[in-house]
């Protein structure tokens, strides 16, 4: 069994590629060798912080082919980062998918949602076309509040709950200042944690070069919260497992 996980067509500033590597070091952590597929072809946010992941040049809604190329020549497990925004061209792609001649395929949509409506809706979008022919996992990142009052009591939303039962992860809000360093940095959490304080981290793949850590996410403190943030979310991708194992 091969298994797709790929970003839904969110709007920009959700958290998707956040969303992407936490399930990256999760994943690899759990013994897992996701293939990784930088298709956001402004901001490649994904290669910045994986150096080993495949860029995807979208020139146009064909370039997704590659997606289903690599799991019938045998890959077993592929996370594609859609570009932000991603429109009609690219959902029309995914309704184009031969779904029922890929029975041992599983697809897995990853939405990322905030307090936004926009963001809401621009999923919901996306989960009326594709029905059931995947399974959901939804990121409630709370970076601008904890209250999802679109997703969470809208008629449309509650449907689509009722009949889909995704699997609902929360973010929440991290420090600025961590943040900050992170995204500066591009560094995974993980590798903060995994350099234990050096002011180097181990190379991200063979032959890539060490990142600098930095003064303040080597201090003890910070890398004790920064480890109890990541395994509250680390916790809640554990169904995530299940899938990957249907």
């Amino acid at each position: 069994m091969s298994t797709i996980i790929f970003t839904s067509g969110a709007k920009g500033g959700t958290g998707k590629s956040l969303a992407v590597r936490f399930l990256t070091t999760y994943l690899r952590e759990n013994d897992h060798k996701p293939v990784l597929l930088d298709m956001d072809d402004e901001n490649r946010t994904l290669s910045r912080f994986f150096p080993e992941a495949q860029r995807i040049e979208i020139k146009k809604s064909s370039s997704n082919d590659v997606l289903v190329e690599k799991v019938t020549t045998g890959t077993k497990l592929i996370i594609a980062d859609l570009k932000a925004g991603t429109g009609k061209d690219t959902l029309k792609w995914w309704l184009d998918v031969p779904f029922d001649e890929l029975p041992n395929v599983n697809f897995i949509c990853l939405a990322s949602i905030t307090s936004s409506p926009d963001s809401v809706q621009s999923f919901l979008n996306w989960a009326n076309e594709l029905q059931g022919k995947v399974s959901y996992v939804v990121i409630k990142n709370q970076k601008d509040g904890n209250i999802f009052p679109d997703y969470e009591k809208s008629n449309q939303s509650g449907d689509f709950r009722e009949k889909y039962m995704p699997i609902e992860i929360v973010i929440p809000r991290l420090d600025d200042e961590y943040m900050t360093e992170l995204e500066r940095l591009n560094l995974t959490i993980s590798e903060v944690l995994e350099a234990n304080g050096a002011t180097m981290t181990v190379p991200t793949a063979p032959g890539k070069k060490s990142k600098p850590i930095g003064d303040i996410l080597c201090r003890l403190m910070v890398r004790a919260r920064l480890r109890r943030f990541q395994n509250d979310i680390y916790r809640q991708f554990d169904p995530i497992l299940k899938l990957l194992s249907v």
